[in-house]
């Protein structure tokens, strides 16, 4: 029996190393290193811009820059997104490829408290549903401080026809950030 364990021990090795590799998840999600979100103050054609930016792309460690969003109160915004991966050279704009596959990506807005901020998403895909690159922001008119969720689902295809439907609904987030917000 001494003679056969280590081939017993071996084969035994061998097959769940292969049903581990077997079981190893697909992610198709882009690395995103780096989020811009730039408010333009409609009325006084100004503008402001907030970054998240995690050049390692491990949710594990410290981004290097976390922006709190500073808006004033009772003032609209055009609000437009950028989506950056760093670790690319040139910079991949990831942005491109979610106007491209704008069919199965949404920008989802989740604001505590929900009066802090209101958010209209202005642009659509071919199918006339909300994207979320290009918003409209209304602050509330009393000064507050808050959070918004950020974030960017990718709603897959079922038999090769978009899922998405307007709402936040299955799939995948390719964002999920929170930002603090004060309005002033």
């Amino acid at each position: 029996m001494k003679k056969y364990l280590p081939i017993l021990i071996a084969a035994i090795l061998f097959t769940s190393c292969k049903k581990d590799h077997e079981l190893e998840p697909m992610d198709d999600n882009e690395l995103i290193t780096r989020v811009v979100l730039k408010f333009t103050d409609l009325t006084a054609k100004t503008a402001i811009i907030y970054t998240f930016q995690d050049l390692d792309g491990d949710p594990r460690t410290l981004p290097e820059k976390f922006d709190k969003i500073v808006l004033n109160k009772g003032v609209t915004y055009s609000l437009a997104i950028g989506v950056y991966d760093d670790t690319k050279f040139p910079v991949k704009d990831i942005t491109e490829e979610i106007q491209d596959e704008s069919d199965v990506h949404l920008f989802v807005f989740k604001t505590t408290p929900a009066s802090l901020l209101t958010t209209t998403l202005l642009d659509k895909d071919k199918n006339g549903l909300p994207i979320g690159l290009s918003s409209s922001v209304l602050t509330q008119s009393t000064a507050g401080i808050g959070k918004l969720n950020l974030l960017l689902k990718h709603q897959p295809e079922l038999n090769g026809v978009s899922v998405k439907t307007g709402q936040e609904a299955g799939g995948s987030s390719d964002i999920d950030l929170t930002f603090d917000v004060e309005v002033k």
